[in-house]
């Protein structure tokens, strides 16, 4: 209940602050549409890709529907870094690179820095116009840096929640004036997520990239393999006066998968023996607790297969 009721109070808290935009749902490394500070490990790979539904109103009030493709890649270098390309259809194609700053511990978050849509395009997005141009946004899209904090609450609160925190600009903020964004927005740039493991495999996503709200799902079917779901600026719903013709302002659906490959070289003689003792005990305390956390689970199938 008390996870339920914390979800609860960042959906409503998201929905009253309600924009236009329109990115597109995992295409890029991240939650649904935001980043996190998880890096790849050194020479790790990992694609995504996934399709978004749409639908928009017509002049004579009949409703056209479509969709878009967007995927992205990500290498990890030096258990620090991370670098990675993002594809947006026409849109073209935008960098993205990120940094770990301090590593999470049991007692401290994760925190990166980093910089996504690495574009010359200002207007970089999927989304067009009716005169099938890039829709003009009063913050350039392109350039959006970014710092983020990532931190697995479960050693704490017993609950298998993993809370991320970040501010950046660009694609992370609305417009400074109500008319080109919706409303006014006094946290422009903030934005965060929670992501929930009821199951080993199943996760539950609930965001503001900063703009718009989105829910997502994902389920892990083996080391490699992630499917993903989302309903994507689902606050629309919420507005009684939003322009039905104006895609921005509808509701999405995506669903995508995620394959992680690798390590393919082994970073330990990059790193000091301090250094590289200090990684296997944090990564030793995060099992730790990812253990216990299913024990519950683990005790109730053995429950059941014991005659």
């Amino acid at each position: 209940m008390k996870t339920v009721r914390v979800l609860s109070l960042v959906i409503l808290f998201t929905a009253t602050y309600s924009v236009f935009a329109g990115s597109l749902p995992f295409s890029r490394s991240g939650l649904i549409d935001t980043p996190t500070a998880s890096i790849l490990h050194h020479t790790q790979v990992k694609l995504g890709g996934a399709v978004t539904a749409f639908s928009y109103q017509n002049a004579d009030s009949t409703t056209e529907s479509d969709f878009a493709l967007g995927g992205y890649l990500e290498f990890g270098l030096f258990e620090r870094a991370q670098l990675g390309v993002t594809w947006l259809g026409n849109a073209g194609i935008s960098g993205n690179v990120q940094v770990l700053a301090i590593r999470e511990t049991t007692t401290i978050p994760a925190i990166a820095v980093g910089c996504q849509n690495i574009i010359g395009e200002e207007n970089y997005e999927f989304f067009r116009d009716t005169e099938d141009s890039l829709y003009r946004y009063e913050e350039s899209q392109s350039f959006s840096a970014y710092l983020v904090l990532t931190k697995n609450l479960d050693y704490f609160s017993g609950i298998p929640i993993c809370i991320n925190l970040g501010y950046g600009i660009g694609r992370f903020r609305q417009g400074e004036n109500s008319d080109s964004d919706g409303i006014s927005n006094p946290f422009r740039g903030l934005f965060g997520g929670f992501d929930y493991n009821p199951t080993r495999n199943v996760s539950l996503m609930v965001e503001w990239d900063g703009r718009d709200a989105n829910l997502g799902a994902a389920f892990t079917m083996n080391d490699n393999v992630r499917f993903l779901g989302a309903v994507a600026e689902f606050e629309q719903l919420a507005l009684s006066n939003r322009d039905l013709s104006d895609v921005m302002q509808n509701v999405k659906f995506s669903l995508g998968v995620e394959i992680t490959l690798g390590p393919f070289l082994n970073a330990t003689t990059l790193e000091s023996y301090s250094e590289l003792t200090q990684r296997e005990a944090d990564d030793l305390l995060r099992k730790l607790e990812e253990i216990r956390s299913h024990a519950r689970e683990d005790i109730e199938e053995l429950k059941h297969d014991i005659p």
